[in-house]
């Protein structure tokens, strides 16, 4: 009876510790985006949408993967200004969809509050002009980002912000070439602001 009690308490104790070692869960929340050195409104409002994972590596230091379905909003509405130079102008916005895959860094140094830092990548899927032209040539077809934020844990539920730090031209090369002065800061800027549910823990 006592090597079943001690099988049954072992047991326990290392579920508890796997439930610490793999996470999965879903989120979902709003993106408010600008370009530098491009005339756009700041912080457009969009979304995203993906999956987390968190792999523990420690019992307060962990690594997220993620997989996020995001959309960057560019608006461009001319100035009274640039309207007497050029009548033509008219107001434009852009929607450019991307596969998000950060690597996330993440530290745990309160019980419910964690910090998170990393790396990005974004593949572009799909952009649009004004809700329907395609804008194929307009921007490039990836790009590479440092992100950083913090989550609070909920129990189940969490919510999170984010400041991602776009380091490459999100314009196409021909279109930089063309249109840009200085091609070195056509470079996004993202607040991301969300909720998640937890769905397993291993």
């Amino acid at each position: 009876m006592k090597k079943v009690a001690i099988l049954l308490i072992s047991c326990i104790v290392l579920n508890a510790h796997a439930q610490d070692k793999f996470a999965l869960g879903i989120k979902v929340g709003q993106n408010f985006s600008s370009v530098d050195n491009v005339n756009v409104d700041h912080n457009s409002a969009s979304y995203h949408l993906g999956v987390t994972a968190q792999i523990g590596i420690g019992p307060l230091f962990s690594i997220v993967p993620e997989a996020i379905l995001s959309q960057t909003k560019l608006e461009a509405n001319p100035t009274p200004m640039e309207l007497l130079v050029n009548h033509s102008l008219q107001p434009e916005t852009f929607h450019l969809n991307y596969l998000a895959i950060p690597l996330l860094a993440q530290y745990k140094p309160f019980k419910s509050f964690i910090i998170q830092a990393g790396p990005q990548y974004s593949i572009l899927l799909d952009q649009k002009k004004d809700g329907t032209e395609a804008a194929r040539t307009a921007f490039s077809s990836g790009e590479f980002a440092i992100v950083g934020g913090a989550k609070i844990d909920l129990g189940g539920f969490f919510l999170y912000g984010r400041y991602v730090i776009g380091m490459n031209n999100i314009g196409s090369a021909s279109q930089l070439s063309s249109n840009l002065q200085d091609q070195s800061t056509w470079k996004t800027r993202q607040w991301q602001l969300g909720i998640g549910l937890s769905l397993f823990n291993f």
